[in-house]
């Protein structure tokens, strides 16, 4: 049995059409998506430790620096994950996106 992974495709939120396409043409046809606020560990390495125990101050920092972006996921075989990694190289070699391949172990559904 070929091994299964959760494939992550974090990207830019105006890119998500062009995420989806590539995936599409991967022959992807079920995934989620999570909208989120992505921020770089650059823009908070001058903050100080009392600055982040500051809540108000980090969510106004996240508010205002943070990145609109989303996590395309999907569980897919190691192969089609590579085939998807080959087609974002192709289609979206000028755009910010990160991937994230985690291994499946076991799937477990239970229906009550």
């Amino acid at each position: 049995m070929s091994e299964r992974v959760l494939f992550k495709l974090f990207v830019e939120e105006k890119n998500v059409g062009k995420a989806i396409n590539v995936m599409t043409l991967a022959g992807i046809t079920g995934f989620f998506l999570h909208k989120y606020r992505g921020l770089s560990p650059d823009k908070f390495k001058n903050l100080s430790k009392k600055d982040l125990e500051d809540v108000e101050k980090v969510y106004d920092i996240i508010e205002k620096e943070s990145d609109k972006a989303v996590v395309i996921g999907t569980v897919v075989k190691n192969e089609k994950a590579k085939k998807i990694e080959e087609l974002l190289k192709e289609r979206m070699s000028d755009e910010r996106w990160t991937v994230m391949k985690i291994p499946i172990l076991k799937v477990k559904v239970h229906k009550v």
